[in-house]
């Protein structure tokens, strides 16, 4: 699965916020795409992402930290520096 966040940084309030796309490799189909804007910098979209996984049935909430198996099962790729607009038209 590809994990991808997309980060805009509030430049008057001085704050980051990202959306994210999650997307099958074997079918290239999105799984899931953010519908709204998420407070995080850094490496929070993968977090988000995981949430999501797991409303969605598809990892174990106890897998969120293994670290080895995540990386096996997941290619992170992130765009900063983002618009408001773009991120929320992903």
């Amino acid at each position: 699965m590809l994990i991808e966040g997309f980060e805009w940084f509030d430049k008057i309030n001085g704050n980051s916020y990202h959306t994210i796309r999650i997307t099958n490799l074997k079918d290239n189909c999105v799984i899931y795409k953010s519908n709204c804007i998420v407070y995080g910098y850094g490496d929070q979209y993968q977090h988000t992402a995981y949430e999501e996984l797991i409303s969605l049935k598809l990892v174990k909430k106890e897998d969120e930290y293994n670290h080895n198996l995540n990386r096996k099962r997941f290619i992170f790729r992130k765009q900063e520096n983002m618009l408001k607009r773009d991120i929320l038209n992903i």
